[in-house]
């Protein structure tokens, strides 16, 4: 393996630390190296130049980071969504830690390290990289146990890998990778409207189905879903979607409210979701992707249901 042409961006904003890491890094084979101190200037630099490998210290940005990771991972910011990311963090909160996990990076390493420990980290991510899943919620690494993939339609995919062509000084194969970056990036984006379309029509027709499990569903979060829905619609020059997503949206912010709620509302919401996919795909519905659907609404309810007992059990 050959790292000297791997560019990294290193970002840190304890300096002393920051200048550990590039140690670690230079004795591994990595030289082409930007290191930034100020996150501010990290999310410029994550935005506007391509990476091969990001590695970013969490604990001091918080949930900066997370959110930074992860939309770099839906493709709002940077050319690559696939970028090889590893977040380092001397905080082991678990809510942290799983904050950072929910963002879709390849991996966490807990401070201290030793060289070693990243080597042999780095090292599986340019051999044995995991698969990506595209969810509402997600793009990132599949952590799905054996069982879970066998129950769940949502396939995996390889992820392109410039860390690895580059490593591996193969011209051709990085070339390749460079072309299938473009297309598998428009294809995430076209899976990626669909889940979160996907994921408000399953929350209304729990709604519908089980009003009383409804009441545990975060409206506010059905709203959020909507909004990034519409935002990603407005990038792709199909007014009609952009129309009934921003009528969902209008009517999503009603809903937040308790005293809105109404199955004739949470019947127009899961047919504006649908119909914004609809025309965004021309024409194309959720389809083959119906007993998936049911088959959603169905875990959505037993995970709701559990959250009321516990809840009730803690009280």
């Amino acid at each position: 393996m050959n790292y000297e042409n791997v560019r990294v961006c290193l970002f840190d904003p304890a300096r002393h630390n920051l200048m550990i890491t590039r140690v670690s890094l230079v004795e591994i084979g990595y030289s082409n190296i930007e290191m930034l101190t100020d996150f501010a200037s990290f999310s410029e630099a994550a935005a506007k130049n391509t990476y091969d490998l990001i590695i970013a210290e969490s604990h001091e940005a918080g949930g900066a980071i997370a959110e930074l990771m992860r939309k770099i991972r839906i493709g709002e910011i940077g050319d690559n969504p696939f970028v090889v990311a590893i977040t380092t963090s001397w905080d082991r909160d678990k809510e942290h830690l799983q904050s950072l996990i929910n963002s879709g990076i390849d991996d966490i390493l807990l401070r201290p390290f030793s060289t070693e420990q990243l080597k042999k980290r780095l090292q599986t991510l340019v051999g044995r990289r995991k698969d990506f899943v595209v969810t509402g919620d997600y793009v990132g690494p599949d952590r799905r146990s054996d069982t879970a993939r066998e129950a769940n339609s949502i396939k995996s995919f390889q992820p392109p890998n410039t860390l690895k062509a580059i490593a591996e000084g193969d011209r051709k194969a990085l070339e390749e990778v460079k072309g299938v970056i473009i297309d598998m990036k428009a294809d995430v984006t076209r899976e990626r409207i669909k889940r979160l379309a996907m994921k408000i029509v399953v929350s209304m027709q729990l709604m519908l189905d089980d009003p009383e499990v409804g009441k545990a569903l975060d409206m506010e979060d059905v709203d959020s879903t909507a909004r990034e829905l519409r935002r990603r619609l407005r990038g792709h020059g199909v007014p009609d979607a952009v129309e009934l997503a921003s009528a969902l949206t209008e009517m999503t912010t009603e809903i937040i409210d308790p005293d809105e709620h109404s199955p004739t509302q949470f019947k127009l919401v899961r047919e504006l979701a649908l119909g914004a996919y609809t025309a965004f795909a021309d024409g194309e519905d959720f389809g083959s992707d119906a007993d998936e659907v049911k088959d959603t609404v169905s875990s959505l309810r037993k995970k709701l249901q559990k959250q009321m007992i516990d809840g009730w059990q803690s009280a």
